[in-house]
C-alpha cells in the first residue's frame, strides 16, 4: 500500500468500513434523535455534539486540502460541539457522511505529491501527518459514541463491539 491508499483506507474505516473498531455508520445505526441528544450529565458531550465537532473539523480541513478558504473561526474548540444544533437528526448524520465521502473522493483524486506537501505556513506538518491525525481523532470520537451508547443501553453486541 502506498501513502494515499493507507489514508483512503483510514478514511473509509472511520466512515463506513468496520474492522478493528466500528465505523461511524455502524456506531450510529439505529440511533434515535433522543438517544443522540442524551447526556450522562451536563459536563459530558452528547453523541449529537460529538458529531457536530467531527463535522466542523473534518469540513474545515477538507476545505484547506482543497484550497478553499474557511470563514474565521468564531469561539473556540468547545463551540464546535454545537455547530449543527440547527439541523434535524437525519441531516446531522448525513452531514458527516457527506464530508467523509468528499474526503475520500478528494484524496483519491489528488496529485500523488499532495500528501507530502506542508499544510500551510502556520502548520508545519505535511498533509499525510495531518490526515493521519484527523483519522485518529475521528476514531477516538467514534469510540466515545459507542461508549455512550453502551452506557445508555442502546448498543447491541451484534453491532460489532462487546
Amino acid at each position: 500500500m502506498n501513502k494515499k491508499e493507507i489514508i483512503l483506507e483510514q478514511l473509509q474505516l472511520c466512515h463506513n468500513k468496520s474492522y478493528w473498531f466500528v465505523s461511524f455508520q455502524k456506531a450510529i445505526t439505529g440511533l434515535t434523535e433522543e438517544q443522540a441528544k442524551w447526556k450522562i450529565h451536563d459536563a459530558e458531550n452528547s453523541i449529537w455534539e460529538i458529531i457536530s465537532h467531527l463535522v466542523f473539523w473534518n469540513e474545515r480541513y477538507l476545505n484547506r486540502f482543497k484550497g478553499i478558504a474557511n470563514p474565521e473561526m468564531e469561539g473556540n474548540n468547545d463551540t464546535t460541539f454545537s455547530s449543527l444544533n440547527g439541523l434535524v437528526w437525519e441531516d446531522v448524520m448525513e452531514k458527516f457522511s457527506l464530508v467523509m465521502t468528499d474526503w475520500h473522493h478528494t484524496v483519491k483524486e489528488s496529485e500523488d505529491g499532495k500528501l507530502d506537501q506542508q499544510v500551510s505556513e502556520e502548520s508545519p506538518g505535511t498533509w499525510l501527518e495531518t490526515l493521519t491525525s484527523i483519522t485518529l481523532h475521528n476514531a477516538y470520537h467514534i469510540g466515545q459514541i459507542v461508549t455512550i451508547r453502551k452506557i445508555q443501553g442502546s448498543w447491541s453486541k451484534e453491532q460489532g463491539v462487546s
